[in-house]
């Protein structure tokens, strides 16, 4: 099991040291090294205090792909290909695919989002998807990007829900909170909503 890293009042922070004194190899400690030739990376401190949060595990695959086979969802082989990818939930897939095109591989959106997981041009671009409507690769790219903006925004789920419809920049702009768009407002309790249902 992996869990994302998540600041809190009750979690001890760290500084990592990397030894870079070997030619074939590196040490990483997080005891302060003397050595000259070494690198300090100081954990941050919290910045803001995530309300909802991603666990990645693959422990509880077996009920959470049970539970979704009751509601026999279109494309579920594609979606736990890349949940075995991205080590994401294919509940929080299926919900994301569900409100973004209601499992409609041709869904198109007047912005120019396509597919089930409505990728942007330039979503699909940097996950090198070669075609937009194959819901495996539409899939698997939307689902890479989700994972990315949960490391950026440290597992916070909401946040990343928000940047996924708004973008990265506008839950920035907005001080790590989600933006005042009603789309966006709209968007994520919807995606709850399904991912719930779904769980």
């Amino acid at each position: 099991m992996v869990l994302l890293n998540v600041f809190g009042p009750s979690v001890t922070l760290a500084d990592i040291y990397i030894d870079l004194s070997q030619a074939d190899e590196i040490s990483i400690s997080n005891n302060e090294l003397s050595r000259a030739f070494a690198i300090k990376i100081e954990e941050p401190a919290a910045q803001f205090q995530p309300t909802t949060t991603v666990i990645f595990n693959g422990a509880s695959k077996i009920n959470a792909e049970s539970q979704i086979n009751k509601y026999q969802l279109p494309y579920h082989d594609e979606v736990l290909l890349a949940a075995k990818a991205t080590a994401l939930s294919p509940a929080l897939i299926h919900a994301i695919i569900a409100t973004e095109s209601k499992h409609n591989a041709r869904a198109r959106s007047h912005k120019g989002a396509v597919g089930l997981m409505q990728l942007m041009p330039a979503t699909a671009s940097r996950f090198k998807v070669k075609n937009k409507h194959d819901p495996q690769q539409n899939i698997l790219a939307g689902s890479q990007y989700l994972r990315e903006l949960l490391m950026q925004f440290n597992g916070d789920l909401k946040l990343s829900l928000a940047a996924y419809n708004a973008g990265p920049g506008a839950v920035i702009k907005y001080q790590h909170k989600i933006p005042p768009y009603k789309e966006t407002r709209d968007y994520v309790p919807k995606v709850l909503k399904y991912y719930r249902q779904y769980s």
